[in-house]
């Protein structure tokens, strides 16, 4: 767990990141961003999921902290989530997301066009080539359609994940207060037990 967590912000190196730099010393003070209780991973882990799916490539760090700001959720996990979407996994992501997206809409009989993922690696050169204003209207609607599926696929992966968190803390928990009972019951017997140099009678 430490080292999956190593490379994550937290209160000791966040003047390491860019953007979370410019509020090092205002998140420091939030000990809510650092708590890994259920009640402040849970919603990073479904804001984490929503927002690494969403069409949001290259802003999400500083839309992490907002959302940990304002969910009052945990900032390394919220963080962390964002390193899943990255050069190697943004188009599958995207791609995956607009189906989502259409297939959802398709349910409530609002049609949109199908889109092959050459349509979506062009979209992408688009933004990378700032070229997208071109074809604003087709970017536009294939956005607002991979926002809903990475809203869907996000509550969809934040739902298991939670569910498996809440499981994870409780045996914790548990094992945590098995170890403190055992400790005091040691320790209650170590006085109870007579000293070897007691006088004799």
């Amino acid at each position: 767990m430490k080292r999956w967590l190593r490379p994550l912000p937290r209160r000791s190196n966040i003047h390491r990141y860019p953007i979370l730099s410019h509020f090092a010393e205002f998140s420091r003070k939030r000990i809510y961003l650092w708590s890994f209780r259920v009640d402040n991973v849970v919603p990073a882990l479904y804001a984490g999921f929503i927002l690494a799916l969403m069409p949001l490539y290259g802003i999400q760090i500083g839309l992490a902290l907002c959302f940990a700001l304002l969910l009052r959720a945990n900032l390394p996990t919220l963080v962390g989530l964002q390193m899943i979407s990255n050069p190697l996994t943004i188009l599958p992501f995207w791609y995956a997301a607009y189906q989502v997206g259409h297939n959802v809409l398709s349910i409530v009989s609002i049609e949109t066009a199908p889109m092959n993922r050459s349509e979506i690696r062009s979209i992408l050169h688009n933004f990378t080539a700032d070229t997208w204003s071109s074809n604003l209207e087709l970017v536009l609607s294939a956005f607002l359609v991979m926002c809903l599926g990475g809203i869907v696929m996000g509550t969809f992966f934040g739902l298991i994940s939670s569910f498996a968190y809440r499981i994870a803390a409780r045996r914790t928990a548990a094992s945590y207060a098995l170890l403190v009972q055992k400790i005091q019951d040691r320790k209650a017997r170590k006085s109870d037990s007579p000293t070897n140099d007691s006088p004799h009678v």
